[in-house]
């Protein structure tokens, strides 16, 4: 067997094997494939639309009110649960 023979099949086991060196398989034996298909067209705008408070242990919700061209998005954000009553105080007030 030739030198360069051997040293090519050394090269392709060790970038076959589980622990191969990053550098090994870069220049001519990496193999790009074709291009895939174009994917459909995206929203042309995207207009953040109005925000409103919804109910207490709601989910929170995003809907589109515009097009599938020009959306234009509206939120939903539950409100917070009741805090609990904070303490009253009297005022005094001084006379002169």
């Amino acid at each position: 067997m030739n030198d360069e023979l051997y040293q090519n099949a050394i090269q392709k086991i060790e970038c076959d094997s589980k622990f191969r060196p990053l550098s090994c398989c870069t220049g001519s034996r990496v193999i790009t494939g074709p291009t895939g298909p174009t994917g459909p067209q995206g929203p042309a705008t995207i207009t953040i639309g109005t925000t409103s408070t919804g109910v207490p242990g709601s989910a929170a919700t995003v809907f589109n009110s515009g097009t599938p061209e020009n959306n234009v998005l509206n939120f939903v954000i539950p409100a917070g649960a009741t805090g609990p009553i904070g303490a009253t105080h009297t005022l005094i007030s001084e006379s002169k």
